[in-house]
This record gives structure tokens, sequence and C-alpha cells, in this order.
């Protein structure tokens, strides 16, 4: 290895590690080095650490510097640095530490092969690397690599060979014989045969709810390949019927096993992708389409789960006026004596007409009755508080003054039981005011926002319009006032500037100034106000109140390079707060608020105050092993001068 490249490693510490893949990785890939996991441990000609690494099985594992940061492969499944990877690096700072020879890898040793990539897949930007989408494309790329050499191979054998080698497979495989013999069991079957196959399998399928368990990594998702694979078969032969009737059982099966289940929606997921195969029959079924339409309504307004999401599949077909304007009249029927055939809950109850009241829109527009749709969103809205949908399609065609009128009588209607409804009206009529650009009462509105939920996001969209229309000062001045004292603008002396919206919603009582505080500190901040950061900062701490850890860190660090002692007292303090927990992750957060008072205390060169300070921190945690591995990031020092 060069002098470069073994320097590179030799000078790596426990923060660089724990910064590259995690504490808890960095732990785990200890745990791996110490119970001697790593075996032949080569070093390659481009200076590249590879061995391999026992884990639940063993993988080939590669560890180098790409543009002088630590990058790794491995064969298992971990995106990201995983903990074979850090404990190879660990197993060679303990061969540098102890003299011992690392060989050189030979050029067509197998784990270079295993972990051959495309050099597409080593990514520059480390925030890339890590998030989903990422993942998702570097698996993609494994995947794609594979399949073209697999694709080679196969595309050079013969019938009889590529024979030899399914049945290989299958004797190695109970599971796919089983698939394979179902297959062609469904393939000879007469229809009725067939039928009776399917509707065992739905029952089959059905008849145990989902569930994971994420602390020891087990679970069941059920499994409706069968059915899927039964029911397309009925339909490629021609029984669309059989299908659309197997697919009422298989949804009401599903429905009750999916409310059943606790998987995160896997077994949802499973049921949804089968009735794709129900709603596409749905369209080649013998019934008119008008009775189709309908059938296709009552899937969805039963559908608790989402299961129905596929329905597109069968929407995206085409029908004729005639059979939209049928369809629109038996749907506008049905709606009249709705509320006798719902549930009491006013809630399941709004949702199904306004699913159902959805589909008679689309029916209305489809039939090309457009003139009907407004004056029947105008009713839902007072039946269901549906305003939003009304508000849209006023906008849409733009009447815009009606629009208003909506929304202020959607407001005061609403605001009571169902204020996220009450609060997207009110987006709708700041899109309006921005459209016309009339500021102020933008700012108008914010502010009455503001007031009703003070916060330091909501300060800065009220300054950013208050100063588009010129009247930032006075707004400031009044919002500051009414936070320190609680009195509203309008009912003190200072001048309002703003226009009355007329729909305010805050209510009457007054706050007491305490409340506020923590707003008040945020906007010190914001502002860079230091001293006041500090004043208010005390003043809230006297009224006794148990400081939110995230408050007092914001504070410290607004006051870090002025005031620097007060600053390290409050990340001290929160530290050690959270390493008194007796919790890994509460560990790695008190370190990461040390980290934060490291930096200060160097920049004024009290290095050996800060070294006094860790050590005593490990003496007094010495019994919590993992606490001390987190402290040891800490060090600036090589890991192999100090291994514990």
């Amino acid at each position: 290895m060069s002098n470069k490249a073994k320097t590179d490693f030799q000078n790596l510490t426990w923060f660089d590690l724990q910064s590259w893949a995690g504490s808890r990785v960095v732990s785990k890939g200890k745990s791996y080095q110490q119970s001697n996991l790593v075996e032949d441990l080569t070093i390659t000609e481009s200076d590249d650490l590879v061995a391999w690494v026992t884990g639940s099985t063993t993988y080939a594992t590669k560890v180098f510097f790409h543009k002088g940061s630590l990058a790794s492969v491995c064969t298992c499944p971990y995106y990201g640095p995983c903990k074979h990877a850090v404990a190879l690096i660990l197993a060679y700072l303990d061969c540098i530490q102890n003299d011992k020879e690392v060989p050189t890898a030979s050029s067509n040793d197998e784990r270079l092969l295993l972990l051959e990539k495309d050099p597409k897949d080593v990514d520059d930007d480390d925030d890339d690397r890590y998030n989903d989408a990422g993942k998702e494309v570097t698996t993609e790329r494994k995947n794609r690599t594979l399949q073209f050499s697999v694709d080679d191979y196969l595309g050079n054998k013969s019938k009889e060979e590529l024979l030899d080698i399914i049945r290989c497979i299958i004797s190695r495989n109970p599971e796919i014989w089983e698939d394979l013999n179902y297959k062609a069991q469904i393939t000879r079957q007469k229809p009725l045969s067939l039928i009776k196959i399917v509707e065992r399998e739905i029952l089959k399928a059905s008849s145990n709810p989902g569930w994971r368990d994420h602390w020891k990594h087990t679970g069941f998702t059920p499994d409706y390949s069968r059915v899927r694979s039964g029911l397309q078969e009925l339909l490629d032969e021609g029984h669309a019927d059989e299908v659309v009737r197997l697919g009422k059982k298989l949804f009401s099966k599903g429905t009750k096993q999916v409310e059943q289940s606790h998987d995160e929606g896997d077994t949802a997921y499973e049921v949804a992708d089968t009735l794709k195969i129900v709603f596409k029959a749905l369209g080649e079924c013998s019934i008119s389409s008008v009775e189709k339409m309908e059938m296709a309504v009552e899937f969805k307004l039963s559908d608790e789960y989402d299961l129905c999401s596929g329905l597109e599949i069968f929407w995206n077909r085409s029908f004729g006026k005639e059979n939209w304007n049928e369809f629109a009249d038996r749907l506008l029927r049905r709606l009249g004596d709705f509320k006798s055939k719902c549930p009491e809950n006013v809630f399941i109850r709004d949702y199904r007409r306004d699913t159902l009241s959805n589909e008679i829109i689309r029916a209305l527009e489809n039939a090309g009755r457009e003139e009907e749709v407004i004056e029947f969103c105008m009713e839902e809205a007072k039946m269901t508080g549906s305003y939003i949908r009304l508000v849209k399609k006023l906008r849409n065609v733009g009447r815009i003054d009606e629009a208003e009128t909506w929304i202020r009588k959607g407001i005061a209607t609403v605001t009571d039981k169902l204020p996220g409804i009450a609060s997207s009206l009110k987006e709708e009529l700041l899109e309006i005011k921005r459209v016309n650009k009339d500021w102020a009462y933008i700012a108008a509105l914010q502010a009455d926002d503001f007031i009703e939920h003070p916060g330091i996001k909501a300060f800065e969209e009220l300054k950013k319009s208050s100063e588009k229309a010129q009247v930032w000062p006075q707004v400031r001045e009044a919002i500051l006032h009414f936070l320190e004292t609680g009195e509203r603008p309008g009912e003190n002396r200072l001048i309002w500037p703003l226009p009355d919206t007329g729909i305010r919603t805050y209510s009457s009582s007054k706050a007491e100034k305490w409340q506020y505080t923590p707003v008040l500190i945020d906007i010190a901040i914001y502002e860079e106000r230091i001293e006041d950061v500090l004043k208010w900062f005390e003043i809230y701490k006297k009224k006794g109140n148990d400081w939110g850890d995230h408050i007092k860190d914001n504070v410290a660090a607004a006051i870090a390079q002025e005031y620097p002692e007060r600053a390290v007292a409050l990340w001290k303090e929160l530290a050690e707060k959270n390493i008194s927990v007796t919790n890994v992750s509460s560990y790695s957060v008190g370190a990461q608020y040390l980290r934060k008072a490291q930096n200060i205390i160097k920049q004024s060169g009290k290095t050996a105050e800060w070294h006094t300070y860790l050590q005593g921190l490990k003496d007094a945690n010495r019994r919590r092993p993992r606490c001390i591995e987190i402290l040891n990031a800490l060090s600036e020092s090589p890991i192999i001068q100090h291994k514990s």
C-alpha cells in the first residue's frame, strides 16, 4: 500500500467513522472485528482493502478512499456504509498497530469479481447516496448488470440445456415447483373447475392477516399470486363475468383481512394489485356500460383502505355521451336517498357522499352538462362542507368574486368543526390575492394566522408580504407588542396599517405574556439581536419552565460568538442530560452537543480544559461501554492510538 493511502487510514478517528457510517453501524462493526469475523484481509494494487466478513452469511467487502473520502462496496444488502466495511477498516488498523503484514490481493481474486461495479455507482454527492431514490437507482443498476450477464449465458443454451437448468432450479427450490405446478394445473382445467380453484385460493389467501415485527425482522404477508394467476387465466379464456363475480368476494374478504393486518400496507398492496385484474374484467363483462359504471362506483364507495386505486384501468375506457348522461341521472337519484342508507358517523357519511358527488361531477362533465356542475357543487358545499371543490370550480371558470364570497361563507361555517378545510380555504383566498398582488390584504390574513398561532415561520411570511405592501415597520412593532403584552393589533394605541380581513377567527381570550416568550426568542435569533435573545431567555427561565432541548440549542448557537462561555455551558448541560439517560440514541445526541461545545472551546484556545472535562465524563460513565465508545469519537486522535 502506498504511503499516502496508509496514512489516510492511520489518521482515521472515531469521529470520522461515525460521521461516515453512524454510531450504530460503527458499534456493530467494532463488535464484528473484535469477534474475529474479518478473514483473508488483503490490499489491492490500487490500495483498496478487501476481505471476507462473516455476518448472517459471508460477504465480500472492499473499502477505499474516493476523492479523499471513505467509500465501500459490499455484497451484503445494506445500502450505504455497512458494519462489514467498518469491521474491515478496524481489522486493518489492528494489523498496523500490531505490525502485522497484510498480503497483496491477486488480480483474479474472486472477491473482486463479486464486487465489480459500474463506475457510475460511485456517487460524488454524499447526500444523494443516502436517499431512497439513490438506493433504488443503485439496486436497479446492480440488477441490470446481473440481467445482462444472465441473458448472455442463457442465450447461448439449447432448448434441452435450458430445460435441464430449469429442472435443476426446481429441484433446489420446492416453492418454484409448487408455483409452476399450479400454473400448469389451471391451464388444463375446465372453466367450472378453474372457478372453484380460484375461489378456494381467495379463501386461502385471505384467511390470515398480515403482520410485521420490526424489532425481530419477522413477519407475514399474504400471497395472492395464485389468485392473480387464476383470475388472469379466466379472463384470458373469456370468462370476464366470473372474474367480476369472484372479484366481489375478493374485495369483501380482502377488506376484512386488511382491517386486521398490521404490516404497513403490504397486505393492502397485495389485494389492490390483484383487484386490477377484476377492474379490467369489469370493462369486458356482459352487463351494460352504465351498469359497469355503477359497479365501479360501488367498489369506490365501499373502499376504506385504498384497495381500488386500480379503478382507473376501468375509467380509462371510452364511454359514449349517452352512457354518461344516463349514469349521471342514476347517480343523482341515488344521492337523493343517500343519507338514510349511510352510517350515522358524520365523517364517513360526508366522505362517502363527497366520493359519490365527485363521480356525479365527472359524469355531468362527460355528458356535456357543465352548466349543472357549479350549481350542484353549491348545494353539496352546504350539505357536506365541500367548499374547496366549489371554490376551485368557480376559479377555473373565472368567477372570482363568487369564489371569494363562498370562501368567506365556508370559513364562517367550518372553522370550529373542520379547521383543516378553513385553513385550505384561506390558502385559496391567498392565491386569489397573490394573482391580484394585493399584498396588504395578504399580510392581513397572515397577521391573523400569526396571532392565532405565533411562530417564526409565520413571522417570516408576514414580513415578506408586509415589505411588499411597504408597511413592515408598523406591522413589526404591533406584532412584537402583541407578543410582549398579549394585546392584539387594533386594541391599543399603536397604528395598525393592514385592512380588516373580515374573516378573523382567533379567540378573544388574552394570553399571558410568558406564553409567547419562546417566539420572542426565535424572532430575536432571526433578527440577530443577541442581547434580546439573552433577555427573553432569562425571563422565561424565571417562570421555572422546563426548556425544550431545541430552544437551548438554538440560544447557544445564537450567542456562541459573543458569549462563548455561556454557549458552552448550555451545550454541556444538554449533553449531560442526554448522556444520563441509559440509551444509545441519547448518548449520540449528547455527543452532538459536545461536538458543538468542543468547536467553540478550540476557538478560545482552552484545549486542555476540554480534555479534562471529556475525561471526567468518561470516568463518570466508565460502566457504560457504548457511551464510552461514542465519547471516544469526540477525540481528534487517530483510532489506533486509543483503541478500547
